[in-house]
């Protein structure tokens, strides 16, 4: 999907570019009154530490939470959450050379159809 928005921050202004008509609009939020910036604090923070959860459940979705909680705490905005595991190539293809001829066959078949060639 195309990017279609463009968004800044700077000190309290928030800049929005909306792309296909070029259209740039700007928001101070020192405009508004302290209990809509206090809910809209609210819902960033809920944004921020919910998609450190992404793609994880339980134990792994409240360790990533923490995480850049702690980080927020320490003065870091930057803070990700931790990576799930990484398989490489190599892993997989001494796992597979490991199985029976037939079980490598259909490993590899269906690796292939997810995209993945692997020669063994």
């Amino acid at each position: 999907m195309a990017k279609r928005l463009e968004k800044s921050i700077e000190g309290s202004v928030v800049t929005i570019k909306e792309l296909a008509s070029g259209e740039t609009l700007t928001f101070d939020l020192e405009e508004l009154n302290d209990e809509i910036r206090s809910r809209l604090m609210g819902h960033g923070a809920l944004q921020k530490l919910g998609d450190a959860a992404a793609g994880k459940e339980g134990a792994e979705a409240v360790e990533a939470i923490q995480k850049v909680w702690n980080g927020l705490k320490a003065g870091e905005w930057a803070v990700k959450a931790p990576a799930g595991p990484k398989v490489s190539k190599k892993a997989l293809q001494e796992k597979i050379s490991q199985l029976s001829e037939k079980e490598q066959r259909a490993a590899l078949s269906l690796l292939q159809k997810l995209g993945v060639d692997l020669q063994i």
